[in-house]
């Protein structure tokens, strides 16, 4: 192995360690808060029914958009262009940083859903939320090996140049 081949699986191993770390915990929190909101009866807080649906639909924009926002991200002529003009370092930045996002997004929805459920004091709001939470993080769970493939898939095709354009990709 050169010692760029090392390099580049060295920092793929702390990225993916560190994205899933984050889904770890976003996970952790989800459970806790789908606890706590069964476990808890809490002093009904004043609200308005059309607050409640307000974060329904926030809840379904959310989920939703996070398998827009992954399929997006993830699509492969995308990474190409990424590992193109930022090169292998780039590539794994933009993998984890879609994964962080979708974290956030997961755990944007279990707290709505959390909120919900205080305001209601019905656990059925969290439950339903956190199912939806913990849907969107299985469903963005980096895999060391998808994203291994993806490195030695554009290794072999020579797409990463190790002195790569900078620029912008949005």
């Amino acid at each position: 192995m050169t010692p760029t081949r090392e390099s580049t699986q060295e920092e793929l191993v702390r990225r993916h360690r560190s994205a899933v770390m984050m889904v770890g915990a976003t996970l952790g929190l989800t459970v806790a808060l789908m606890m706590l909101g069964y476990l808890h009866k809490f002093p009904l807080i004043p609200a308005s029914y059309s607050l409640a649906q307000a974060l329904w639909v926030a809840i379904a924009v959310f989920g939703l958009g996070s398998i827009v926002l992954r399929r997006t991200r993830f699509a492969a002529m995308r990474l190409q262009d990424i590992a193109a003009l930022r090169g292998m370092s780039g590539l794994l930045a933009a993998l984890q940083n879609t994964t962080l996002l979708l974290a956030v997004l997961s755990g944007a929805v279990a707290v709505m859903g959390f909120i919900n459920t205080m305001m209601t004091n019905d656990w059925m709001h969290i439950r339903n939320a956190g199912v939806i939470a913990i849907g969107v993080l299985l469903y963005s769970y980096p895999s060391r090996t998808a994203w291994q493939r993806l490195v030695e898939g554009i290794e072999r095709k020579g797409l990463a140049d190790s002195t790569s354009a900078k620029g912008n990709i949005t």
